[in-house]
């Protein structure tokens, strides 16, 4: 198994899901999702297609999805074919000898064949239908979100696509500074959807020196390189994203912090430094309690 494919299968094993839960929950079937962990490329659909099912699948499981993509071929590899066989003389007796026995054969059919019955000409099937395409245009508020469908980029809104090809498809909006918006569409007629972002929450003031502005009770979390984060207090989710390099966040606890990249987190708690939250390119969660 390729490292791609055991990242995403432990994941998933972290996370107690079987192949079925995890396709039913991307509205995927259960084959492409076990070709991803097996690395057969080659059963998979277009390269394009393919990188946007290793997305949604790398974010289900709480997987930083950039390393993973960079990790997936630009287009799949087959095995190589056989060796050609050895030359060998050309049989031409036995060719011959078979050719005779074709004629005998066939000689002895025209003798003994019944008489032909009456054949009835049968109009050949219609080609099958082509799948249905409809128009799907996008706005937001405010303008200039990324639009994405099955992770495929569209463009920008405001969006009119050309017709795409109907079905069940995964839309996703990105605009920096604003929480993304993902949500699936069944595009059986053309669309017309209109968003309207919401500001991310600004993260608390900072300094270069976290312990000179942490209160008791606090957490802070300093990138020091690319990491997917999600941080929560129940049922409450407080944060998920990926901040740039060099940003701060805090909060106060008690929270539960998931990293896709664990060793690109620093963790301060109670202005304390306690090192990076984990191992880089294991994913971890972990819980702080408050004092």
């Amino acid at each position: 198994m390729c490292e791609l494919g055991e990242r995403l299968r432990r994941a998933r094993e972290e996370k107690g899901l079987s192949l079925k839960e995890a396709a039913a929950r991307l509205a995927l079937k259960a084959r492409v999702l076990e070709a991803l962990e097996a690395c057969r490329f080659e059963e998979l659909p277009e390269p394009a297609l393919a990188r946007g099912y290793l997305r949604r699948y790398a974010l289900l499981l709480g997987l930083d999805p950039e390393p993973l993509l960079a990790l997936y071929p630009l287009a799949p590899t087959f095995p190589p074919p056989p060796p050609p066989a050895s030359r060998r003389p050309f049989p031409w007796f036995l060719l011959l000898a078979l050719a005779l026995l074709g004629a005998l054969g066939y000689g002895a059919y025209l003798v003994l064949r019944p008489a032909p019955a009456q054949t009835v000409s049968l109009p050949p099937e219609p080609p099958p239908k082509p799948p249905e395409r409809y128009g799907l245009r996008v706005v937001s508020e405010p303008p200039g979100a990324r639009v994405y469908l099955d992770g495929f980029y569209l463009g920008q809104t405001p969006l009119a696509s050309p017709p795409l090809e109907g079905g069940r498809r995964l839309l996703r909006l990105e605009l920096p500074g604003y929480e993304p918006v993902e949500e699936e569409v069944n595009l059986d007629r053309d669309l017309s959807l209109r968003y309207r972002l919401v500001p991310k929450p600004s993260p608390a003031p900072t300094s270069s020196n976290p312990q000179a502005e942490v209160s008791p009770g606090k957490l802070v979390l300093r990138l020091e390189g690319r990491s997917w984060l999600r941080v929560t207090r129940g049922d409450k989710r407080l944060y998920e994203g990926i901040p740039e390099v060099g940003a701060e966040l805090s909060f106060d606890l008690p929270v539960e912090v998931r990293s896709g990249n664990p060793g690109a987190v620093r963790v301060f708690l109670d202005g304390k430094d306690l090192g990076p939250f984990g191992e880089p390119g294991k994913p971890l969660t972990r819980r702080f309690e408050a004092p």
